[in-house]
Parts: structure tokens; C-alpha cells; sequence
């Protein structure tokens, strides 16, 4: 597939705000790793290869295991994830489908369980974010670096 526009190069300050968010979620306080390990799992649910390619290696830095990697696309079935992961990738499933345009009450217990409100806010931040650059990826038909 050819890539059908690079919004680095037509729309820079666009891209330095998207950077610009990107930026603030990793400064809120929430573990990279974790924020790593849900970027990874919206990205597999959206089919975003370029963000799947780049948080791959990210997560690794940031201490993912390579099994929780290997399993983050059926980690509700898998043993490798702590009860705060599982919350979060809950949370991310939850947000990303807006099944019924809602996020299940449930699903919410779950996460508001393992974080404070402050750390909901950040972490569905984190998951808008991962999403937007899903769908600009998809939509630029940006190619994963090689």
C-alpha cells in the first residue's frame, strides 16, 4: 500500500500538538509500561500496524514482558497480567468500542477499583490519544518503520 499523506510534513503543527498530548501523558504519573501496554492493545484492536510496530519495542523498554506482549491480544484469558493491568486493558477494550456508546458500569468498578479518579482521567487521555494516532496512521496509510 502507498502511504496517502504524511501529516508531519502537511500539517506540522498539528502533529507537535498530537506530540504535545503524547508528551503530557507520559508525564502524569502513570507507569509507562502500563500506558505502553494499553497504546499496544487499542493499537491491535484498531489494526493500526505502524502503532503496533512502534509499541512493541516501547513496552519492551518500559518493562512489558515478552509474554504479556505475546499475549496483551487475548489477555483476558491470560494469566500474565496483574489485577491493575487487567483493570486498565479493561478500561482501554471499554473506551475504544463504546459498545452501545457507553463504557459498561462494570467495567468502571473494575478500574476505579485500581486507580484514583485523577489516574482514570489520565489513563482514558492516554486511550484517546492511542486512538487518534490509530486513526491517522489507518488513514494516512502510514507504512510501519522498517
Amino acid at each position: 500500500m502507498e502511504q496517502r499523506f504524511d501529516i508531519t510534513k502537511l500539517i506540522p503543527e498539528g502533529y507537535k500538538t498530537m506530540y504535545a498530548l503524547h508528551t503530557y501523558v507520559q508525564g502524569a504519573g502513570l507507569d509507562l509500561g502500563l500506558l505502553e501496554l494499553v497504546r499496544l492493545r487499542v493499537s491491535q484492536t484498531n489494526g493500526c500496524g505502524f502503532c503496533v510496530a512502534m509499541h512493541i519495542p516501547l513496552a519492551r523498554k518500559y518493562g512489558i514482558t515478552e509474554h504479556q506482549i505475546n499475549l496483551v491480544a487475548t489477555w483476558k484469558e491470560s494469566p500474565v497480567f496483574s489485577v491493575r493491568e487487567r483493570a486498565a486493558l479493561a478500561w482501554a477494550d471499554a473506551v475504544t468500542a463504546l459498545a452501545g456508546q457507553e463504557v459498561p458500569d462494570t467495567v468502571y468498578e473494575q478500574v476505579k477499583a485500581e486507580f484514583s479518579p485523577e489516574e482514570i482521567a489520565n489513563l482514558t487521555l492516554c486511550i484517546g490519544e492511542i486512538n487518534t494516532w490509530n486513526r491517522l496512521m489507518i488513514a494516512s496509510r502510514t507504512p510501519p518503520a522498517l
